[in-house]
């Protein structure tokens, strides 16, 4: 399947690429004029304009189908955010860029020093992003790189609420997020930063990009950082980042662009030790109630301490990424992209943490917690861990986009196809034991600088490689997926009605081989292959009663591919959105509110019948997860100098048995404003001031049954508020941003994996950047 694949894309593009000599020799054929019409049609782009009305509100996007459109145009609710943002709020994250907007809360193990990049979207959590519309959702693997995209590299950052069946069609039906990095300019540009702070700071950056030659053809850029900084977790993140770009204008509508990504990054110490860094919740204080906001103590864990974890643990991902983009006008009504990627990402995690299992929780008749077993702090088990796991994933990618106006009619077709395919060479993931802990006294033989020699830090010594005897995971795997879309939308009575119509095939295939014996067949290995094919839709209709008012229904799915009693199976995620979208001020403010419901299907889950009838019932079934709720976002200018970012979330999102997920909240809202000065003593001075409010998470997810009654979540992690403030100044070629994160020093819990880890919201954290520009 595979070289038959690569055959028919060799088939398709060759034909095609037949008629780039013609576009090459045309200057510009962005516009088409109708001569029975003497009408004027622009061609589509597959990237956005630089227009905004508001330096914080882009008015396009690329991230319904690749193809530049209005926001007020489309059918789905789209945040975006623009490098002015993320140079203001000093991202080092995607949570830190998206953490203003509706819809998007922390997943597990967030943030500068998390993993994956990893957040929710409309409660459910996404596991990775598409670069340049190309999908770093890596197969087999099913995963991105550990090692969170580095902000340096992003131009802007957009997130499609729901599913997504063309951009993101395997991925989280909560929503994906498309990451668009910074390209080649051809007019001269040279920065160099630096930042300094307490925490998530000591970095430095340079940018340089510019024209070669006579600027007409040729232009470049290189982006280069590094970073060694503290994290509030006790260790630090390190990391050193490299993106080289070259690209070729053959005309105005006609460009080949190469764009290399390099990251090594790492984490050292208890920080690298996501969803396992954080304090066990075992207290019979704790059962069904919400928690309070630092350990209880005699448990032996503190606020943000090393609580257990070794101070030789660290994470390593080293990625490489290369990309190339090829854009054409052909015969005057069609553009084309022909897009590849190469991906090899190397993960190794060297850890030791705590295993102690959490102590048994015992239910009532209601499902509801009542009693935990003791917990020992004085004797707790930890286990050293070695993960070594290699990921080689190359795709290609093919798009043609037109504009028709036949009659009163205006047409916008968009179709294309994708192959990707690959391999992770033999991976593993293997333990050796570690000596029990005394939480409550830690012994080491030698003191870290500036720590105290007792009670602080675990430093035991590290396990002979010899030791590392058990075997989690030894396997390897293989697969390729390909896929084929076509995308319509047409507008009537001069374009104040759209209809938006599409649909994508999947076609897939993973083999995983597991090194490990199987107990029912001794002495040999086994493997497991998925193969499927899969259609999911998006139908939307939007009407606009004004120019700038828009009504819209949307209806958009994808679907992943998993298996249940070793038979292949599509989890599905659907969703039904209505909303209004509207803009004031010439483009300069945007208001935008919607209502879903989602609904992710397939799911394996404990069977409750089981319980009374093991006979009979079988253990597990099939059930759905929902969530239903409503989201309202103000983004952009109130004021010429005012700009703000205003959002309001609530919703439901359930299993099938009606109980809450971990780390998802009912609710929340946040707010930013930005004022700058545009005259005066302060001119080219700014100041803003944000808060983040997110209500009460589940602290577990519950799967269990007391008889046929669900059991409840056992614990809660109570609503929590963040306040941050910062500024900025211009002076001749110098910029300064200052950012002040959690400014009140608030203490509480965010992000809980379960009760064997929730984590300390970070303290008061500042940053100042300082960029030269040369």
């Amino acid at each position: 399947m595979k070289n038959r694949t690569l055959r028919l894309a060799i088939a398709i593009v060759l034909p095609l690429l037949a008629g780039v000599p013609n576009a090459l020799s045309q200057d510009n054929v962005s516009t088409v004029t109708n001569p029975s019409q003497d009408e004027t049609i622009k061609l589509p782009s597959f990237t956005v304009s630089s227009e905004k009305g508001d330096p914080y509100r882009p008015v396009e996007t690329v991230s319904l189908a690749r193809v530049a459109g209005q926001l007020i145009d489309t059918p789905l609710s789209i945040s975006v955010v623009p490098k002015e943002l993320l140079e203001d709020l000093g991202a080092n994250s995607m949570l830190d860029a998206t953490r203003y907007m509706s819809g998007i809360t922390n997943g597990r193990a967030a943030g500068a020093g998390g993993i994956l990049d990893r957040e929710d979207f409309r409660g459910f959590e996404s596991f990775t992003r598409t670069v340049d519309g190309l999908s770093m959702f890596l197969i087999p693997g099913n995963n991105g790189p550990q090692a969170n995209f580095d902000p340096a590299f992003i131009e802007r950052v957009e997130v499609v609420k729901g599913p997504d069946s063309i951009l993101s069609p395997t991925g989280s039906p909560g929503g994906s997020i498309n990451v668009i990095t910074k390209s080649p300019l051809f007019t001269r540009t040279n920065d160099l930063s630096v930042e300094i702070g307490n925490y998530n700071a000591g970095k430095a950056i340079i940018d340089s990009s510019g024209p070669i030659g006579s600027g007409k053809h040729w232009a470049y850029r290189v982006i280069a950082d590094y970073q060694d900084g503290k994290t509030y977790v006790p260790g630090s993140i390190r990391q050193q980042n490299l993106s080289t770009q070259l690209t070729y204008k053959f005309s105005d509508t006609t460009k080949l662009t190469f764009k290399y990504f390099g990251q090594q990054w790492a984490l050292f110490g208890a920080i690298a030790n996501p969803n396992d860094n954080g304090w066990y919740v075992v207290d019979p204080s704790t059962l069904g109630t919400t928690i309070g906001d630092k350990p209880v103590a005699g448990t032996g864990f503190t606020y943000n301490g090393w609580d257990g974890d070794t101070t030789w643990s660290h994470r390593y991902d080293r990625v490489n990424i290369g990309t190339t983009e090829f854009t054409t006008a052909i015969a005057e009504r069609v553009i084309m992209r022909l897009a590849a990627a190469v991906v090899y990402d190397n993960f190794n995690q060297d850890a030791g943490y705590i295993t102690q299992a959490v102590p048994a929780i015992t239910y009532n008749a209601a499902g509801q917690p009542v009693a935990i077993g003791a917990w020992n702090p004085t004797s707790v088990k930890e286990t050293a861990t070695h993960v070594k796991s290699q990921n080689n994933d190359e795709q290609i990618q093919n798009d043609y986009a037109a504009n028709f106006h036949p009659g009163v009619v205006s047409l916008q077709p968009v179709v294309g196809w994708t192959y990707q395919q690959g391999s992770n060479p033999p991976n593993y993931n293997k333990t050796a034991p570690l000596p029990n802990i005394n939480l409550t006294n830690y012994t080491i033989a030698t003191a870290l600088p500036g720590q105290p020699a007792v009670g602080s830090y675990y430093a035991p010594v590290h396990p002979d490689n010899s030791a590392y005897t058990a075997l989690g995971v030894s396997g390897k795997a293989n697969a390729w997926q390909y896929q084929a879309y076509g995308l319509t939308k047409a507008g009537f009575y001069d374009d104040r009605v759209l209809l938006t119509g599409g649909v994508s095939r999947l076609w897939t295939s993973n083999t995983s081989i597991n090194f490990l014996k199987n107990p029912t067949v001794p002495n040999s290995g086994y493997s497991v292959t998925l193969n499927g094919k899969k259609d999911t839709y998006l139908g939307g209709v939007l009407f606009k009663p004004a120019k700038n008012v828009s009504l819209y229904y949307t209806y958009s799915s994808n679907a992943a591919i998993t298996s249940f009693n070793s038979t292949p199976l599509w989890q599905t995620g659907k969703q039904h959105e209505f909303g209004i979208k509207t803009e004031f001020f010439n483009q300069r403010l945007s208001l935008t509110a919607a209502h879903f419901q989602i609904t992710q299907t397939n799911l394996s889950s404990p069977n409750p019948l089981f319980n009374i009838d093991p006979t009979h019932q079988p253990s597990n079934i099939l059930a759905d997860e929902t969530n239903h709720g409503f989201e309202f976002d103000a983004v952009g200018g109130v004021t010429k100098n005012l700009s703000a970012i205003a959002s309001f979330t609530t919703m439901k999102l359930r299993d099938a048995f009606g109980r809450r997920i971990r780390n998802v909240p009912d609710n929340t809202a946040n707010l930013l404003l930005n004022y700058h000065f545009g005259e005066g003593a302060l001119k080219n001075f700014n100041v803003f001031a944000g808060v983040q409010h997110q209500g009460e998470t589940a602290g577990d997810s519950v799967t269990t049954f007391t008889g046929t009654v669900p059991d409840e979540p056992s614990f809660y992690v109570k609503a929590w508020t963040a306040v941050n403030a910062g500024a900025g100044y211009t002076w001749r070629r110098y910029r300064f941003n200052l950012n002040v994160d959690n400014v009140l020093n608030s203490k509480f819990v965010w992000q809980p994996a379960g009760r064997n880890s929730v984590s300390p919201y970070p303290g008061i954290t500042f940053r100042l950047t300082t960029v030269v520009s040369f």
